[in-house]
């Protein structure tokens, strides 16, 4: 699979700090979710080992309970590492003698609030969304044809790393009117991003084999532990999809962005956003 590895570990190592701090996090959850299914294994032998209703019910309660205390993390204190992350991804000459905290500050310089950088990122998905469903509405390079259905799904499935890619294109660019950079970023894109879409389908089955793959390492033994405990394996099932997406979020994911990241900024180095195309653009709201 033609990915572009060193360039991501490239960029990777300008956002170690940032990386790894998000990670203990996510190792955090994981720890917290693994407690939560040993309350529930408890709760199915202490009811005797035969009522299915309490162990589903407390099963069902932990993933919520785990659920909503990540929304609430999310929400108040992980977008805040996201957005730095981009921002280190993005080798501006700010990030480039950046430390943790810096980081933060500059990222929140551009996405003061939590609603800020959601109704950024749903713009960014809608304008890369309309982008691959268009027939020709946006330029882009002469060597994209059109493509089939399924390849369009494809595409429509990479819009969220995509948009990623862009915001640390918006970093880079600078300024502190973040409608205005997110736009010429989408512009670039559009115009520019011919390898960053090639990329893009890559890193998208490279990331899904690697969730697979963390997922059945997990389930495999999980089955034959809760089998050989007495509980049910779908138990061990569910606590093997959880701590795969969490590893997932943790490590996979951060590898990918960096590698769209490297590839549209060198793709749009040097390069101006076109005026014509940035009024085409659906306006982006600004804080």
């Amino acid at each position: 699979m033609d990915v572009n590895f060193k360039e991501a570990l490239a960029v990777l190592y300008r956002a170690l700090p940032v990386v790894l701090f998000r990670a203990g996090i996510f190792v955090a959850g994981g720890f917290m979710i693994i407690i939560l299914f040993g309350v529930a294994l408890f709760a199915f032998r202490l009811a005797g080992g035969s009522s299915q209703t309490v162990a589903m019910t407390i099963t069902v309660l932990a993933i919520l309970g785990w659920w909503v205390s990540g929304r609430v993390l999310q929400r108040f204190f992980l977008y805040r590492y996201r957005a730095a992350m981009l921002f280190l991804f993005s080798g501006c000459p700010a990030a480039a003698a950046s430390s943790l905290a810096t980081a933060i500050q500059e990222a929140r310089r551009l996405f003061p609030d939590h609603s800020c950088w959601m109704v950024q990122n749903r713009s960014l998905r809608r304008a890369l969304s309309a982008f691959f469903r268009s027939n020709g509405e946006f330029p882009v390079q002469p060597a994209a044809v059109p493509r089939k259905r399924f390849a369009k799904i494809i595409d429509l499935l990479t819009v969220r790393s995509l948009s990623q890619a862009v915001l640390a294109l918006a970093f880079f660019r600078g300024g502190t009117d973040a409608g205005r950079s997110v736009r010429e970023g989408l512009a670039l894109y559009f115009r520019h991003g011919t390898e960053s879409r090639r990329l893009a389908r890559q890193w998208l089955w490279l990331t899904a084999a690697g969730l697979a793959f963390l997922f059945l390492c997990l389930a495999l033994p999980n089955w034959v532990f809760f089998r050989s405990a007495g509980a049910p394996a779908w138990i061990g099932i569910a606590l093997a999809a959880a701590i795969a997406w969490l590893l997932y979020q943790a490590f996979i994911v951060p590898f990918a962005l960096a590698g769209l990241s490297a590839a549209l900024l060198a793709e749009t180095s040097g390069c101006d956003p076109d005026p014509a195309l940035c009024e085409k653009i659906v306006p982006l709201p600004t804080p």
